[in-house]
């Protein structure tokens, strides 16, 4: 299956085909106001058709920052640990020939994101906002330094990369299609979806190949941390949105972000985990104590 999906990458990937159109259309929204955190808040439903304009493009630039941070934080250095032999069982040619793909596939995506994010900036007039680290990096980081073993470290990136690429396929597709947005931001999302669909099923297919070659101790650690980044990925973000909404100097942000707190409680329950479960059912993750245990520390009985 992998060998079939490495030989139609040159029919498949984006980065062959034709390039995204970014014309912009100033009339048209940039982002979904339904996929705000906040979006029910009376606060943010009584702010100007002029505030709310602007929080609805910072949603668009988050939404592409968080892009980035998958692609460069998460998913390319567990490719380059994979090329560099420090992943059992991905040696092989065919493993090799896929990763490179895979990672010629994320350097495009990164100037797909990084166009439309430049050119939004402009139109918009949000050249001054930054958006600061996002809580999907730095749990998986805090994670990672709760540990001694470069082992551990590398496993823990690559639980976070395979969840990381199951769950964005439906993260994008909440945007790929939608009518209601800037036409360049739909064709933007919809051509990184196209290339996504195909990685999601490629980690699983790595995971199937590695997890066997993991060492007894190895296979109960990621078993372990595979659950951990659900919840991880479906963290709110409320904190860069907080950043974001004081460099946009809207009244009563921090009022806003903290009643929606409480939403963020139980963030893995407000995702479709089903792609992770099934992972780890046919892997074997659930026949462990350690795999069990850890899907329902997050209120999954998987």
């Amino acid at each position: 299956m992998l060998h079939r999906i490495a030989e139609g990458w040159m029919k498949r990937a984006k980065v062959r085909r034709e390039p995204v159109e970014l014309d912009f259309d100033p009339t048209q929204a940039d982002f979904l106001e339904k996929l705000l955190p906040f979006c029910e808040h009376p606060r943010f439903q009584s702010l100007s058709p002029n505030d709310r304009q602007k929080i609805l493009s910072c949603g668009w630039l988050i939404y592409n920052e968080k892009t980035v941070a998958i692609e460069t934080a998460i998913v390319t250095p567990s490719c380059n640990d994979a090329l560099a032999g420090q992943i059992p069982g991905l040696g092989g040619d065919t493993f090799r020939h896929i990763i490179c793909e895979t990672l010629v596939d994320e350097a495009y995506h990164l100037l797909l994101v990084e166009n439309a994010n430049r050119l939004t900036r402009f139109h918009r007039d949000l050249g001054h906002i930054r958006v600061p680290t996002f809580n999907l990096v730095r749990f998986m980081e805090m994670e990672q330094a709760g540990y001694s073993e470069p082992w551990q470290r590398i496993l823990i990136q690559l639980a976070t990369s395979v969840v990381s690429e199951i769950f964005v396929s439906d993260y994008l597709h909440q945007l790929s299609d939608c009518q209601d947005i800037q036409p360049m931001n739909r064709a933007t999302v919809a051509a990184h979806r196209h290339d996504e669909l195909a990685h999601s099923k490629i980690f699983t297919l790595l995971a199937e190949a590695f997890y066997p070659a993991l060492s007894p101790v190895e296979k109960a650690f990621f078993a372990e941390i595979l659950p951990k980044p659900i919840a991880w990925f479906a963290d709110m973000e409320l904190d860069v949105w907080e950043s974001v909404l004081q460099q946009l100097q809207i009244p009563g942000a921090a009022s806003i972000i903290a009643d929606c707190r409480p939403l963020n409680a139980n963030a893995a329950l407000r995702v479709d985990y089903s792609g992770v479960t099934e992972l780890a059912r046919n892997l074997g993750v659930l026949d462990t104590a350690c795999g069990q245990d850890g899907f329902l520390a997050l209120g999954i009985a998987a």
